[in-house]
């Protein structure tokens, strides 16, 4: 005869096995990313992940690592990311944009019906910038006194953005090349990521050209990069998931102002 005891213990036991289980399959999480350079916030190009993966990269590994968990980590063609989660081969995609398109497969952190702010894992905010003094105006849709094509170092839709607007613009790979150019009145303004093209004029602050160089407000393009995990792995593991984009959230403010310098100096 079974006592009552032990009927509730196993009854007590069979409640929590699958808690259990739930968040042992959560303590690993395979994230899929892209293989293009995307630096500071991800780093090299191709299947290989560098030594510094990146900024938005290092936020996620310790966010994983502060739950006590098991990041695993693959890069791919960005074609192939939403399919590998589809199949089950990956649990999520590291740094995705959102959109309604992309929501039908993935399970963004939201707010209000919209993605939340507070949780994103990288934001890229791309602004102008120009010497003081200079004619070139920009109020947040047009872009006027241009005598030069516009140097471009952001993200191929930033330049798309411009290029749509019939704006011709040149690409520098190198940040600081570009910013030279500025200096030394090559080209009438530069569109940079903020992060980067803040440094840049800080780092040359003590000379006399830098000091002449200015951001305009407000930027030109701001995009939100978040961790979108696949609709059966969130189901499956929903409180992970959002104590893992709560940490992000938590711990991406410190963690930025800890690694920008350094891979500002890596990627000048």
């Amino acid at each position: 005869m079974i006592r009552p005891l032990a009927i509730t213990g196993l009854v007590l036991l069979g409640l929590l096995l699958p808690a259990l289980f739930s968040s042992a399959r959560a303590a690993e999480l395979r994230l899929a990313y892209i293989e293009q350079d995307a630096s500071p916030y991800l780093s090299g190009i191709g299947p290989a992940i560098p030594a510094r993966p990146g900024i938005a990269v290092e936020l996620v590994q310790r966010a994983v690592g502060r739950l006590g968990g098991r990041l695993h980590l693959t890069r791919m063609p960005a074609r192939r990311m939403i399919q590998e989660v589809k199949a089950g081969r990956q649990d999520g995609i590291l740094g995705f944009r959102y959109s309604a398109e992309r929501a039908r497969d993935l399970v963004f952190p939201m707010r209000d019906g919209q993605p939340d702010a507070a949780r994103y894992a990288a934001r890229l905010a791309h602004s102008l910038y120009r010497r003081q003094g200079s004619a070139i105006t920009w109020d947040g849709r047009r872009l006027g006194g241009l005598t030069t094509p516009l140097a471009v170092s952001s993200t191929q839709l930033v330049a798309d953005a411009l290029q749509a607007q019939g704006i011709e613009i040149i690409r520098i790979e190198s940040s600081g090349q570009m910013f030279a150019m500025l200096a030394l009145e090559r080209v009438d303004a530069v569109v940079s990521l903020d992060i980067i093209g803040d440094r840049q004029v800080t780092m040359q602050a003590d000379t006399q050209a830098a000091a002449r160089i200015e951001k305009v407000m407000p930027p030109v393009l701001i995009e939100d990069f978040h961790v979108p995990l696949g609709r059966a792995f969130h189901a499956a593991n929903h409180d992970f998931a959002e104590r893992l984009w709560a940490m992000i959230g938590e711990l991406r403010d410190a963690t930025y102002a800890e690694l920008t310098p350094v891979y500002v100096a890596i990627n000048p």
